[in-house]
Parts: structure tokens; sequence; C-alpha cells
């Protein structure tokens, strides 16, 4: 086949690998042996699919639920969003907006197997336990600055955000903060306390990739947590606290991770 006819056999594949149904190349094999009208190998498929620049990547998940229109609408107006929230400010205050985001993630004792690096010939052991005792990392970051800031508390609801906005308010006080949360229950409480120098702007349902803190708990699951076992809570949180902390102290790779386009909005 040509260049050309390549592309366009592996263009017919295009919807289906957006949505991660391309788990192998047995598929595009079939279909290409249709064309030729002959077997060929499977790695005469791979040259091919690294000649067009396809690459085998972990899909990023999406909620069922999730409605893409309202994603979309909820970036565009982001900078609407923001300006609606700034006139709730009181005249007198002269604090700089700052925008950040804010997120829950939980960490626990449940092991995590990962794929991981081997000599040849050596097959990772990893131990493996199903432990349910966890621990909550409330994490709130601003891209522009590069920093973050957190709390590793016993549960998420509304007592333990109560705490954490109080947190935020006193650790930016320079800043009249507006701040990127989801529809948890805990976030849209009654109960819920929200500090003068801090207003909330919720994104659609069921959408944490809009949310830039997620990145954080990947980066933390990724090197601090897969393929480790715990014996107690307390070596969970020695191990979150530093991942933490280590992050909080790296303001290039924390604005790198978590600089989304809807909120690089100069204020």
């Amino acid at each position: 086949m040509t260049f050309k006819e390549e592309q366009n056999l592996l263009a017919g594949f295009f919807e289906r690998a957006a949505k991660g149904e391309l788990v192998t190349a047995r598929e595009i094999k079939r279909e290409y042996e249709k064309v030729v009208r002959h077997k060929v190998a499977e790695t005469t498929i791979y040259r091919i699919l690294k000649k067009h620049k396809w690459r085998k990547v972990m899909p990023r998940s999406r909620h069922p639920k999730a409605n893409t229109q309202k994603q979309k609408d909820f970036e565009e107006n982001f900078p609407k969003l923001v300006q609606e929230q700034e006139k709730t400010k009181d005249p007198q205050d002269d604090r700089p907006t700052l925008i950040m985001a804010q997120d829950e993630g939980r960490f626990g004792r449940i092991s995590r197997p990962r794929r991981a690096w081997a000599p040849e010939h050596v097959c990772p052991q990893v131990p493996s336990q199903f432990v349910r005792e966890y621990v909550y990392a409330y994490a709130a970051v601003a891209p522009e600055k590069g920093k973050m800031t957190f709390l590793v508390l016993p549960y998420s609801n509304t007592e333990m955000m109560n705490m954490f906005l109080e947190q935020v308010s006193v650790d930016f006080s320079e800043y009249f903060i507006i701040m990127q949360v989801d529809q948890a229950g805990w976030h849209t409480s009654k109960d819920l306390v929200i500090p003068k120098n801090i207003r909330l702007i919720y994104q659609p349902a069921y959408s944490p990739e809009l949310n830039p803190v997620e990145h954080i708990w990947e980066e933390l699951r990724e090197n601090h947590f897969y393929n480790r076992s715990y014996k107690s809570l307390d070596n969970v949180m020695q191990d979150l606290c530093d991942g933490l902390i280590e992050l909080e102290s790296d303001s290039e790779r924390l604005r790198s991770m978590t600089s989304f386009p809807h909120l690089r909005i100069v204020a």
C-alpha cells in the first residue's frame, strides 16, 4: 500500500480510536489484509502505525453522564463567571483577584498494582491488600502563581471543608480568591461557611477532567502509592504529606501540571 492508502485506511479508525476502543492492533490488521488480500505479520501493522505517528496511550477517564457541551460552555464562559463573582467584592477591598481550583483526593491502604520497569527475566512481585481505611487530602492550587495549600483530614464533609476554606483564606489573605470547585454535597451545603475573601464557581457535574487538582492526585498516586502496601494509616498520611510538600515546593512543576487554559486569567 502507498502512504496515502495507509492514511485512508487508518482514517476509518479515528472515531473508535477517540473512544479508546482499539486496545490491540488486531482489527487494523484484519482490515489491512482485506485490502492487500493476503496475510501480514503484526509487526507490519506496528510499523505502519509508527510511520503515521500513532502511539499507544492511556485513555483519560470520562464519566458516562458527563455533558460535553456543558463542559465546553463552562470553559468558554469562565472569564464571565469570574467577572460576576468580582462584582460581589466589597468596594473597599483592594486586594487583587487570585484564580484557584480546589478538590479532595482519597488515599488509603488498598494496594494499587501498576506496570513497572524491570530488567529481562525479572517479574516484579508487589504486595496486595484490600483494607478499607482512608484519609482525605484537601488541596487548592493557584496555577498562575504555581502555589498551593493543603490539609490532610479524616473525612470528606462540610465540617472538614469549612476548616479547609478557612485555611485557604488565611494562607492567601492578601488576595480576593475565586475558586473552582465541583458539586460535591459538602461544597453546596447550606452549612458551608465561605470566608469573606473567597467566592466559589461550580464546575459542571461529572467533570473531574476540568479540575487541575486531579493532576495532583495522579502525580501523587503514580510516584508515591502504586505497588506499595501500608501497615497503618499513619504510614499513608506520612507518604501523602511528603508528596504534597514536595509538590508545594516546586512552583514550576506545579504550574506546568495545573495551568489549564480556562484558568489563565490575569486579574
